[in-house]
Order: C-alpha cells, then sequence, then structure tokens
C-alpha cells in the first residue's frame, strides 16, 4: 500500500467516526387515565347544587306619620296629644321627621329616644283610651271589644281570653286561639295589674300600654 492509498484510507475512518451517529428514537406512552367518581349521576350536574335560601328582608319601624295613624287606628281615632295639640307634630323635628330644608331623609332607628317619646305617647293614649271605651256604644269600643269594664279573670275568663285575642289581633295582627302559649304574658300582665290596682280596666290600660310599646306594634 502506497503512502497516498494509507492516507486516504485513515482519511475517510476519521470522517466516519466524527458522522452523527442515529439515535433510536424512544416512545414513552402516557399511563392510561384513571376514573375519577366526583358523585355525578345523570342529568344536569347544576341540578345537585342546593338553591339559596330565601331572603329575609329585616324589619323597618315605621315613619312617625305611620306611627300616628296607626295609634289613631287601634284605638278609635285617639291620638298623643297635649290639648289640642298633636305631640308626635310638635316633636317631628326630635324624632327625625324629614323637613326637606335641612334633611329629607327620616331616621328609622329605633333609638332609646324614639323608645321613650313612644313610651309617653303610649302612656298617654291608653290612658285616655281606658277612660272613653266603657262609655262607648259596645260596637265602637276597641278596648273592651268582649267584656265588660269589671269583668276579671275569676269572673269571666272566657270574656278575658276572647278580649286578649281581639286585641293581640288589632295591635299585632296576630290571630290566636284561646289558651294559646303566646297569650300568657298578656293574661299574667291584666291579671297582675288588676290584682294590684283592684281595677279591671286599669289591667287593660297596661296591656294596651305593652302592645303598643312592643316591636311587633311599631315595625313591619
Amino acid at each position: 500500500m502506497t503512502l497516498r492509498t494509507s492516507t486516504a484510507v485513515a482519511l475517510a475512518a476519521l470522517l466516519a467516526a466524527c458522522a452523527p451517529q442515529e439515535v433510536p428514537e424512544v416512545v414513552v406512552e402516557a399511563p392510561p387515565a384513571m376514573p375519577v367518581d366526583v358523585g355525578v349521576g345523570e342529568g344536569d350536574p347544576a341540578d345537585l347544587v342546593p338553591a339559596p335560601e330565601p331572603g329575609q328582608r329585616d324589619r323597618r319601624r315605621m315613619d312617625i306619620d305611620q306611627l300616628d295613624a296607626t295609634i289613631q287606628r287601634v284605638t278609635g281615632g285617639l291620638y298623643w296629644r297635649v290639648g289640642d295639640v298633636s305631640q308626635f307634630e310638635a316633636l317631628s323635628a326630635t324624632l327625625g321627621k324629614p323637613d326637606y330644608a335641612d334633611s329629607t331623609n327620616e331616621d328609622l332607628a329605633p333609638s332609646l329616644l324614639f323608645q321613650k317619646f313612644l313610651g309617653d305617647a303610649a302612656g298617654s293614649v291608653c290612658g285616655e283610651l281606658a277612660q272613653v271605651d266603657p262609655q262607648r256604644a259596645e260596637g265602637d269600643r276597641t278596648l273592651l271589644t268582649s267584656v265588660t269594664a269589671e269583668a276579671t279573670i275569676e269572673t269571666d275568663p272566657d270574656g278575658v281570653e276572647a278580649n286578649l285575642v281581639s286585641l293581640l289581633l288589632r295591635y299585632h295582627g296576630r290571630t290566636l286561639e284561646p289558651g294559646a302559649d303566646a297569650l300568657n304574658t298578656w293574661r299574667w300582665l291584666f291579671e297582675s295589674t288588676t290584682h294590684v290596682s283592684a281595677d279591671p280596666v286599669a289591667g287593660w290600660r297596661a296591656v294596651c300600654v305593652g302592645l303598643m310599646t312592643h316591636p311587633d306594634f311599631y315595625t313591619y
């Protein structure tokens, strides 16, 4: 072999060594998908979501005009007054009624000031009602609708019970049956006041004040 031939052979071997080697392709298979049970059966999944509970509006206090009108309605036309001056009108600014000059929105929070004036109004109106209602014709009465002015729990338990039912409906819009547990507080109030004062009408006056200052009367 000549020198030229040896050189050519060596060069060919060197080129073969430097040529890129073919790498066999490796295929990696993905693992089989595992079934996932999410607990949803046939049908629309949205049907399985519980419906939200219906919303409930917060109770609101009556405004002064509504309160005044309601008191007149349940008492047969009586209103909180000194002489012939309506105290709800005289104290309207203090009670937060808008004058549409300095204020346009009425504060309807059942504040301590509101509670104080409502107590004054109830005491005044119910006191007058206790005086005039026994003098009214039987069909015009709003306090003694089912009893006489002399009736007590001992002398006329059914009449007292019926009168309480009538007052709860008139003042709070609640329809109750005689003997209902919801009457216990009002029965006790009438009975205890009557016992202390020896005057059933004073007992009904106390019931009137209690009903009028109760949240079920001035909120809706």
